[in-house]
């Protein structure tokens, strides 16, 4: 597959999201999801928290496409699925499959995505 490149120095244009913080944060909470081990009884929901997480960062990728009220929507499904991705790390704590350190920082991503989705949602209103 051909990546666009640009006229002037030959490397890939960045696409839009790429310069976006919270998508930095959004693959950090898809690492931290995807690097959790096996526990017996939980592939439900840590599945649950690698698509609530996913879907974060697929929304802030395709918000940053849109504009208006469009955008905001995507920012606000972002947001809503950072919430899902905060509930199924407290699931998986309440079933003690998840240690405290890997909790409490998936709840901090989960907790910065919500404060800055929803001031990117607010922008331009």
């Amino acid at each position: 597959m051909n990546t666009p490149q640009s006229s002037h120095s030959g490397s890939p244009r960045p696409l839009p999201f790429h310069s976006l913080d919270v998508y930095s944060v959004a693959i950090d909470l898809v690492r931290l999801a995807g690097s959790l081990s096996a526990f017996r009884g939980t592939a439900e929901v840590r599945d649950q928290l690698r698509r609530a997480s996913s879907s974060c960062a697929l929304n802030v990728a395709e918000a940053s496409g849109k504009n208006g009220a469009d955008r905001r929507r995507f920012f606000l499904i972002a947001r809503g699925s950072a919430c899902e991705a905060g509930a199924a790390l407290d699931v998986l704590a309440a079933l003690e499959a998840i240690d405290a350190t890997l909790h409490q920082q998936g709840l901090h991503l989960c907790d910065r995505l919500y404060a800055m989705l929803t001031r990117l949602s607010r922008a331009g209103r």
